[in-house]
C-alpha cells in the first residue's frame, strides 16, 4: 500500500512538473510581420498565424523587421531586433488611442481627425456640420493624390452631412479602377462664395489590403476569444493604430460586424 502512494505521488509529481514546464513555455502567434524574419533552424520566414517561444532562434533578415505577436495570457507585443541585454526583444504594443467624435464644424477639426495615418476600411463617413460646409452641385469636397507622376483630383460623392471617402470613387483614373493604395492625400472643400478652394487637410491615407487584414484580425480575435467584445475590439483597434493608422471608430465597428 505504501509503495502504491509513493508511486502515485511520484507520477503526480512528474504530471505536474511537466504541466507547470508547458505553461513557463513563453509562446506568442504571429500577427504581421514588416519586413523579413526567419527561423534560424529550418530557415522558413516567419509568417501570419505562426506560433513560436521565446527560445526559438530567429534571425532579422531585412533593416528595421519587426512583427506584431499575441499572447492570450500577456497581450500584444512588438517583436524587435535583439538588443545588447535581450536574446528575445518583445515590446509592449501602444494602446488604443481615442477617435474624435462629434460632427466636424471648423478647418482646425479636419486637421485634427485626419492627422497623421489615416485608415480606411473601404469606405468611411465623417459627419460634417451641413450649416458650415453645405454640400451640393457647387459646394462639394473633393481630393486629391499622386499617381503614376501624375496629379489626380477626385470630387467626392454629396454625403448629406457627411465627408464620404470611398475607394471604389477615389481610386479611377481615366474611368477605369485602380487598385487602391497608400498614399499622401489633400482633402479640399469648394465653396462656390470664395475664389479659392479651401485646404482643409493633408494626411497619409491608408488602404490595407482588406484580404490580409482579415486574417490578421483573426489571430487577435482567436487568441482573445474568451474576452468581452469591448476587450476585443480595443485589442483590435490598438493594433490596427500601431501597424496601419488611426482608424475610425464608426467605420471599424462596422468592418468588424460585417466581417
Amino acid at each position: 500500500m505504501k509503495n502504491k502512494i509513493i508511486l502515485f505521488a511520484s507520477a503526480l509529481i512528474v504530471s505536474l512538473l511537466f504541466t507547470s514546464a508547458k505553461m513557463a513555455k513563453d509562446e506568442y502567434k504571429v500577427i504581421k510581420v514588416i519586413g523579413k524574419i526567419v527561423y534560424k533552424t529550418s530557415g522558413n520566414p516567419m509568417g501570419t498565424g505562426d506560433v513560436f517561444s521565446t527560445d526559438t532562434p530567429i534571425k532579422f533578415v531585412t533593416e528595421n523587421a519587426r512583427a506584431a505577436v499575441i499572447s492570450n495570457l500577456k497581450g500584444r507585443f512588438v517583436l524587435a531586433p535583439p538588443s545588447a541585454t535581450k536574446k528575445t526583444n518583445l515590446v509592449p504594443a501602444v494602446n488604443s488611442i481615442s477617435s474624435r467624435s462629434g460632427a466636424i464644424v471648423n478647418e482646425l477639426d479636419f486637421k485634427r481627425h485626419f492627422e497623421g495615418d489615416y485608415l480606411i476600411l473601404n469606405s468611411v463617413k465623417i459627419p460634417v456640420s451641413p450649416q458650415n460646409f453645405p454640400q451640393n452641385d457647387k459646394n462639394f469636397f473633393f481630393v486629391s493624390y499622386e499617381y503614376e507622376g501624375e496629379k489626380i483630383m477626385k470630387r467626392l460623392p454629396v454625403g448629406e452631412g457627411n465627408v464620404v471617402l470611398n475607394q471604389d470613387d477615389v481610386f479611377v483614373v481615366d474611368g477605369k479602377k485602380i487598385q487602391p493604395f497608400t498614399t499622401k492625400m489633400v482633402l479640399y472643400y469648394r465653396d462656390s462664395n470664395q475664389k479659392e478652394n479651401k485646404s482643409l487637410a493633408s494626411f497619409r491615407a491608408v488602404f490595407p489590403n482588406l484580404d490580409l487584414l482579415r486574417k490578421e484580425v483573426a489571430v487577435i480575435l482567436d487568441e482573445y476569444k474568451d474576452a468581452t467584445p469591448e476587450m476585443q475590439y480595443e485589442q483590435v483597434k490598438g493594433y490596427l493604430n500601431e501597424f496601419y493608422g488611426k482608424p475610425f471608430e464608426p467605420n471599424l465597428k462596422a468592418w468588424m460586424e460585417k466581417n
